[in-house]
């Protein structure tokens, strides 16, 4: 599809007209996942559980599959989701945290998670972005502070690093990351880690080859 020729106000009307199919759309897909997951239809077509089927019969990624599967269940125990992923108001990513929670609730206090107020806590988390979701989610479910560092080889000899931060800590690097965004441009949190410790880096080396070089003297 050539969408050169196109006004700019049209192009924008036409994408926003998109955006709101594909609203309803992901939430009829959520429904049809709930109703083949309940006649377990899956397996009437060969595969072994509905994650399968997402996979490697209709081609979603293995996130997007966990995540649609994730909603859906949510969907399920709260009809009114459906309404605000057409609106916009939630997605996909905040249901799959909301119910990833309420499973750990559930498995930990085996008796269900009957102290949340998940309607509330929906109305909470609209039109937040992944941080802000995540930051109210970890005082509603008082999520214990991970503070052990993570440093995990990875296959293509990357190392994956899991800190914890202060919020005072978060905060700085935050300023940071915004002032490196004319180096940094795609603002991942990796580059700005690698920027930083090479600038700080090189200010050290010159600062001692200087001292040096008047000692010399």
């Amino acid at each position: 599809m050539n969408l050169t020729n196109i006004p700019n106000d049209e192009l924008t009307r036409r994408l926003e007209k998109l955006v709101r199919t594909e609203r309803k759309i992901t939430h009829l897909i959520l429904q049809h996942i709930n109703e083949i997951e309940s006649r377990r239809l899956y397996a009437d077509l060969g595969y072994d559980g509905m994650f399968s089927y997402l996979t490697k019969g209709l081609g979603y990624s293995e996130s997007s599959a966990y995540r649609r599967i994730q909603s859906a269940r949510l969907l399920r125990q709260i009809p009114e989701v459906a309404e605000r992923l057409e609106n916009g108001a939630l997605n996909l990513s905040q249901l799959t945290q909301l119910n990833k929670c309420l499973r750990e609730e559930t498995r930990t206090s085996g008796i269900g998670a009957t102290r949340i107020d998940t309607k509330a806590l929906l109305k909470e988390i609209e039109h937040k972005n992944t941080y802000d979701t995540q930051k109210v989610l970890a005082k509603e479910f008082n999520q214990y502070p991970q503070k052990r560092t993570l440093i995990k080889p990875q296959s293509d000899a990357s190392i994956r690093l899991e800190v914890t931060l202060s919020q005072e800590d978060f905060s700085d690097l935050s300023k940071a990351r915004s002032l490196l965004s004319h180096s940094c441009p795609d603002g991942s949190w990796s580059d700005v880690i690698s920027t930083l410790a090479r600038k700080f880096i090189k200010t050290k080396m010159s600062v001692k080859t200087n001292h040096n070089q008047k000692k010399a003297i």
